[in-house]
Protein backbone atom coordinates (compact mmCIF):
# COMPACT_ATOMS: atom_id res chain seq x y z
CA UNK A 1 0.00 0.00 0.00
CA UNK A 2 3.06 2.31 0.82
CA UNK A 3 4.64 1.82 -2.33
CA UNK A 4 0.92 2.29 -4.27
CA UNK A 5 0.71 5.60 -2.36
CA UNK A 6 4.41 7.32 -3.10
CA UNK A 7 3.78 5.92 -6.56
CA UNK A 8 0.72 8.19 -6.88
CA UNK A 9 1.86 11.00 -5.06
CA UNK A 10 4.83 11.45 -6.92
CA UNK A 11 2.97 11.11 -10.28
CA UNK A 12 1.18 13.97 -9.08
CA UNK A 13 3.66 16.37 -7.48
CA UNK A 14 5.31 16.10 -10.99
CA UNK A 15 2.13 16.67 -12.62
CA UNK A 16 1.38 19.49 -10.38
CA UNK A 17 4.82 21.49 -10.41
CA UNK A 18 5.84 20.83 -13.90
CA UNK A 19 2.72 22.16 -15.95
CA UNK A 20 1.45 25.41 -16.66
CA UNK A 21 3.71 28.38 -16.80
CA UNK A 22 6.22 30.19 -14.01
CA UNK A 23 3.37 32.59 -13.37
CA UNK A 24 0.62 29.82 -13.04
CA UNK A 25 -1.78 30.14 -10.00
CA UNK A 26 -2.20 27.48 -7.30
CA UNK A 27 -5.13 26.96 -5.24
CA UNK A 28 -5.64 24.94 -1.89
CA UNK A 29 -8.99 23.86 -0.54
CA UNK A 30 -10.21 22.73 3.15
CA UNK A 31 -14.05 21.68 3.64
CA UNK A 32 -15.99 18.71 4.33
CA UNK A 33 -16.80 15.37 2.44
CA UNK A 34 -19.72 13.16 3.31
CA UNK A 35 -18.25 9.51 1.44
CA UNK A 36 -20.96 6.88 0.96
CA UNK A 37 -18.73 3.88 -0.97
CA UNK A 38 -21.86 2.46 -2.18
CA UNK A 39 -20.21 -0.75 -1.58
CA UNK A 40 -22.22 -4.36 -3.49
CA UNK A 41 -21.03 -6.83 -2.19
CA UNK A 42 -20.76 -10.74 -3.75
CA UNK A 43 -22.05 -13.65 -1.25
CA UNK A 44 -18.91 -14.76 1.07
CA UNK A 45 -17.45 -18.23 0.11
CA UNK A 46 -14.71 -20.30 2.42
CA UNK A 47 -14.78 -23.36 4.18
CA UNK A 48 -17.70 -23.97 6.39
CA UNK A 49 -19.81 -21.39 5.49
CA UNK A 50 -23.48 -22.54 3.32
CA UNK A 51 -23.38 -20.71 0.24
CA UNK A 52 -25.04 -18.20 -0.56
CA UNK A 53 -25.39 -17.25 2.95
CA UNK A 54 -23.79 -13.74 4.30
CA UNK A 55 -22.45 -10.99 2.75
CA UNK A 56 -21.63 -7.23 4.07
CA UNK A 57 -22.87 -3.71 3.79
CA UNK A 58 -20.28 -0.59 4.45
CA UNK A 59 -21.88 2.82 5.85
CA UNK A 60 -21.35 6.32 5.15
CA UNK A 61 -19.00 8.50 6.84
CA UNK A 62 -18.20 12.10 7.16
CA UNK A 63 -14.38 13.72 6.88
CA UNK A 64 -12.04 16.18 6.40
CA UNK A 65 -11.28 17.30 2.52
CA UNK A 66 -8.35 19.05 1.11
CA UNK A 67 -6.95 19.69 -2.08
CA UNK A 68 -3.75 20.98 -4.00
CA UNK A 69 -4.35 22.48 -7.75
CA UNK A 70 -2.03 24.39 -10.01
CA UNK A 71 -3.33 26.27 -12.90
CA UNK A 72 -2.40 25.10 -16.75
CA UNK A 73 -4.58 27.82 -18.68
CA UNK A 74 -7.67 29.96 -18.07
CA UNK A 75 -9.70 26.77 -18.45
CA UNK A 76 -7.56 23.89 -17.20
CA UNK A 77 -5.66 22.49 -14.10
CA UNK A 78 -4.61 19.60 -12.35
CA UNK A 79 -5.57 18.94 -8.95
CA UNK A 80 -4.48 16.40 -5.98
CA UNK A 81 -7.56 15.61 -3.80
CA UNK A 82 -6.98 14.35 -0.59
CA UNK A 83 -8.55 13.86 2.87
CA UNK A 84 -8.54 12.79 6.64
CA UNK A 85 -8.76 8.63 5.73
CA UNK A 86 -12.42 7.96 6.94
CA UNK A 87 -13.03 4.55 8.81
CA UNK A 88 -16.49 2.85 7.82
CA UNK A 89 -19.02 0.69 9.75
CA UNK A 90 -19.14 -2.50 8.15
CA UNK A 91 -22.11 -4.45 8.52
CA UNK A 92 -23.39 -8.31 7.98
CA UNK A 93 -25.86 -9.38 5.48
CA UNK A 94 -27.64 -12.46 5.49
CA UNK A 95 -28.93 -13.65 2.37
CA UNK A 96 -30.65 -16.85 3.19
CA UNK A 97 -31.53 -16.86 6.66
CA UNK A 98 -32.86 -20.06 6.31
CA UNK A 99 -29.55 -21.67 5.56
CA UNK A 100 -27.79 -20.38 8.84
CA UNK A 101 -29.14 -21.51 12.68
CA UNK A 102 -31.22 -18.99 14.11
CA UNK A 103 -28.71 -17.28 16.26
CA UNK A 104 -26.35 -16.58 13.66
CA UNK A 105 -29.21 -15.69 10.99
CA UNK A 106 -30.31 -12.81 13.52
CA UNK A 107 -27.59 -11.24 13.34
CA UNK A 108 -28.28 -9.45 10.08
CA UNK A 109 -27.41 -5.70 10.07
CA UNK A 110 -25.25 -6.10 13.09
CA UNK A 111 -22.08 -3.93 13.62
CA UNK A 112 -18.95 -6.61 12.19
CA UNK A 113 -15.84 -4.37 11.84
CA UNK A 114 -14.49 -0.93 10.66
CA UNK A 115 -12.09 -0.61 7.70
CA UNK A 116 -9.92 2.90 7.12
CA UNK A 117 -10.32 4.11 3.37
CA UNK A 118 -7.28 5.67 1.91
CA UNK A 119 -8.37 7.46 -1.67
CA UNK A 120 -6.11 9.76 -3.27
CA UNK A 121 -7.00 11.25 -7.22
CA UNK A 122 -5.51 12.86 -9.17
CA UNK A 123 -7.57 14.78 -11.66
CA UNK A 124 -7.28 17.15 -14.55
CA UNK A 125 -10.40 19.51 -14.33
CA UNK A 126 -11.56 21.84 -17.03
CA UNK A 127 -13.73 25.30 -16.07
CA UNK A 128 -16.22 26.44 -18.18
CA UNK A 129 -16.44 30.33 -18.77
CA UNK A 130 -13.53 32.69 -18.84
CA UNK A 131 -11.16 33.56 -15.92
CA UNK A 132 -13.04 36.40 -15.07
CA UNK A 133 -16.24 34.86 -14.45
CA UNK A 134 -17.77 34.46 -10.64
CA UNK A 135 -19.48 31.50 -11.21
CA UNK A 136 -17.52 28.12 -13.10
CA UNK A 137 -18.88 25.12 -13.63
CA UNK A 138 -16.28 22.47 -14.06
CA UNK A 139 -15.66 18.98 -14.95
CA UNK A 140 -12.91 16.83 -14.27
CA UNK A 141 -11.62 13.24 -15.22
CA UNK A 142 -8.56 11.36 -13.11
CA UNK A 143 -7.18 8.25 -11.73
CA UNK A 144 -7.54 7.01 -8.22
CA UNK A 145 -5.77 4.72 -5.66
CA UNK A 146 -7.86 3.54 -3.10
CA UNK A 147 -6.33 1.31 -0.25
CA UNK A 148 -7.89 -0.10 2.90
CA UNK A 149 -6.23 -0.68 6.36
CA UNK A 150 -7.22 -1.06 10.16
CA UNK A 151 -9.95 -3.37 8.80
CA UNK A 152 -10.91 -4.53 12.67
CA UNK A 153 -13.27 -7.45 13.44
CA UNK A 154 -15.89 -6.79 16.31
CA UNK A 155 -16.44 -9.76 19.15
CA UNK A 156 -19.82 -10.40 17.30
CA UNK A 157 -17.96 -11.01 14.07
CA UNK A 158 -15.30 -13.43 15.84
CA UNK A 159 -18.18 -15.29 17.50
CA UNK A 160 -19.88 -15.48 14.34
CA UNK A 161 -16.27 -17.02 12.72
CA UNK A 162 -15.63 -19.25 15.19
CA UNK A 163 -12.22 -17.12 16.47
CA UNK A 164 -10.44 -14.46 16.31
CA UNK A 165 -10.79 -13.54 12.76
CA UNK A 166 -8.21 -11.16 10.17
CA UNK A 167 -9.04 -9.09 7.71
CA UNK A 168 -7.34 -8.02 4.68
CA UNK A 169 -8.67 -6.02 1.60
CA UNK A 170 -7.02 -5.59 -1.47
CA UNK A 171 -6.16 -1.75 -3.28
CA UNK A 172 -7.59 -0.81 -6.17
CA UNK A 173 -6.36 1.32 -9.50
CA UNK A 174 -9.26 3.11 -11.22
CA UNK A 175 -10.74 6.16 -13.29
CA UNK A 176 -12.68 8.66 -11.59
CA UNK A 177 -14.46 11.42 -12.62
CA UNK A 178 -16.09 14.77 -10.47
CA UNK A 179 -18.34 17.77 -11.79
CA UNK A 180 -18.94 20.35 -10.06
CA UNK A 181 -18.80 24.80 -9.53
CA UNK A 182 -16.55 27.23 -8.05
CA UNK A 183 -17.43 30.28 -6.97
CA UNK A 184 -15.24 33.38 -6.31
CA UNK A 185 -15.40 35.75 -3.36
CA UNK A 186 -13.92 38.39 -2.60
CA UNK A 187 -9.41 38.76 -2.98
CA UNK A 188 -8.06 35.36 -3.19
CA UNK A 189 -11.23 33.55 -1.72
CA UNK A 190 -13.28 31.12 -3.40
CA UNK A 191 -15.86 28.12 -2.52
CA UNK A 192 -17.03 25.24 -3.75
CA UNK A 193 -19.49 22.19 -4.47
CA UNK A 194 -18.09 18.73 -5.94
CA UNK A 195 -19.51 15.29 -6.49
CA UNK A 196 -17.17 12.99 -7.46
CA UNK A 197 -16.69 8.93 -8.03
CA UNK A 198 -14.30 6.22 -9.16
CA UNK A 199 -14.21 2.79 -10.23
CA UNK A 200 -13.10 1.01 -7.15
CA UNK A 201 -12.69 -2.89 -6.44
CA UNK A 202 -11.48 -4.74 -3.45
CA UNK A 203 -11.47 -8.71 -2.29
CA UNK A 204 -11.97 -8.74 1.51
CA UNK A 205 -9.98 -11.83 2.83
CA UNK A 206 -11.30 -12.90 6.43
CA UNK A 207 -8.41 -15.44 8.46
CA UNK A 208 -9.47 -16.95 11.11
CA UNK A 209 -6.86 -19.82 12.31
CA UNK A 210 -5.77 -20.19 9.37
CA UNK A 211 -9.05 -20.65 7.34
CA UNK A 212 -10.01 -18.18 4.79
CA UNK A 213 -13.21 -16.37 3.63
CA UNK A 214 -13.42 -14.08 0.72
CA UNK A 215 -15.78 -11.79 -0.53
CA UNK A 216 -15.60 -9.43 -3.63
CA UNK A 217 -16.53 -5.92 -3.39
CA UNK A 218 -17.65 -3.23 -5.97
CA UNK A 219 -17.82 0.23 -5.03
CA UNK A 220 -19.72 3.04 -6.26
CA UNK A 221 -18.42 5.97 -4.23
CA UNK A 222 -20.54 9.10 -4.26
CA UNK A 223 -18.56 11.38 -2.68
CA UNK A 224 -19.97 15.22 -1.83
CA UNK A 225 -17.44 17.77 -0.69
CA UNK A 226 -18.06 21.74 0.39
CA UNK A 227 -14.82 23.54 0.74
CA UNK A 228 -13.28 26.93 0.75
CA UNK A 229 -10.26 27.68 -1.76
CA UNK A 230 -7.52 30.06 -0.92
CA UNK A 231 -5.50 30.62 -4.55
CA UNK A 232 -1.81 32.63 -4.57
Amino acid sequence: MKNNFFSLSTIATGALLATGAASAQYTVQLGFANVDLGASANATSGPFLPANTTSLNMRAQQTLFFSFAREINDNWDVQLSLGYPPTHDVTLKVLMPGNLPPSAASKDGQLIGTVRQIAPTLFANYKFGEASDKLRPFVGIGINYTAFDQANSTALFNQFSGGTTNNKLSDSWGLAAQLGAVYKLDGPWSVSGTWSSADVKSTLTNNTYGVERKTDIQFNPSVFILAVGYSF
